[in-house]
């Protein structure tokens, strides 16, 4: 592509919808997102050695699914942002192959919807730990309402796409000069879309305004009896600071695109079409470029706060006197 390229869509009630893909803004996306990645290295290379080095910040439970968003966000810096660059950069997919295209597909999809699952849970878990701690405080309860739906968040989204992509049989639509290769062949088919759409994207992403706004109606009407214990009182404020901070991150880059893809389904099919094709797209790349530096902040005291060294005071009538001659 060496200018601008026009697109057109054919809607279900056979309406076509133009946009243009531009080879410059492509270019300069591109150095942004590279700048990104590369001030997001040394910060992910900061939090994982705090989690390696300080055990009580790796094994604490609300810690967990802090450290998986960590992990996934990573994967999706250091292997799915790559081919978005590549392709950023030259405004064509290479290879030209249905496999590549697919595989990309696969990565995309896969790690954005496990990130988007792990911080619904979060949100969920935080209610559970300040107000129903003793779910979590049984074996049998940690691997029910803990362990469990971890597995699921990362086990299920890969799955599947993999189930929607490799194995559902159907024609693949991939164009070369789009980012993903345009999208893949399962979207055709209303079953896998419905389920990818509502239940993948809309129910977690809908989910974590809901619960994280639980919490801070329950926080508002139960303060003056959990300001009585003033240890759980501060851990408590803690742990809603914490996922505020995530949360804001998530919605502010999800909600745009997802929001405005509503609308283009249901009532206006070109309702802010091209801003989705020009940067919008782009708003969920930076949850994972964005997010150590987030966790930085919301764990700054565990993290960068110089720990106190335990020191031993002699009392007065341990002194002795010295004399020199």
């Amino acid at each position: 592509m060496l200018a601008n390229e026009t697109f057109n869509i054919t809607t279900a009630e056979e309406t076509s919808i133009t946009y243009t893909i531009s080879f410059q803004s492509n270019r300069i996306k591109f150095w942004i997102l590279l700048f990104l990645q590369l001030l997001s290295f040394p910060c992910y290379i900061y939090v994982f050695s705090q989690f390696a080095y300080k055990k009580r910040l790796r094994q604490t439970i609300h810690t967990h699914v802090i450290l998986l968003l960590l992990i996934v966000s990573f994967l999706f810096v250091t292997i799915a942002l790559p081919i978005t660059l590549a392709y950023l950069y030259r405004s064509q997919v290479y290879p030209e192959n249905e496999t590549f295209c697919t595989l990309w597909n696969w990565f995309h999809y896969s790690f954005n919807i496990i990130n988007l699952f792990l911080m619904a849970f979060a949100s969920i878990e935080r209610n559970w730990l300040i107000f129903q701690p003793k779910l979590l405080k049984s074996k049998g309860g940690r691997f029910l309402f803990h362990y469990c739906p971890l597995v699921f968040c990362i086990v299920y989204p890969p799955i599947f796409y993999a189930s929607a992509m490799f194995i559902y049989k159907c024609d693949s639509y991939y164009d070369y000069t789009q980012l993903l290769c345009k999208w893949p062949c399962y979207f055709y088919n209303e079953q896998w879309a419905n389920i990818d759409l509502f239940f993948n994207n809309y129910t977690p992403l809908f989910s974590i305004p809901v619960f994280c706004s639980i919490i801070y109606i329950r926080m508002f009407i139960q303060r003056r009896h959990m300001q009585q214990k003033r240890f759980k009182w501060r851990r408590d404020k803690k742990l809603v600071l914490q996922i505020w901070i995530l949360s804001s991150l998530y919605l502010s880059m999800w909600m745009p695109s997802q929001i405005s893809g509503l609308i283009d389904l249901y009532w206006i099919p070109t309702f802010l079409l091209q801003a989705q094709i020009e940067f919008m797209y782009l708003f969920p790349y930076l949850i994972h470029i964005v997010y150590p530096y987030m966790v930085l902040l919301s764990f700054h005291h565990e993290m960068v706060k110089p720990s106190r060294r335990a020191t031993t005071v002699f009392p007065m009538n341990h002194l002795r006197p010295v004399f020199t001659k």
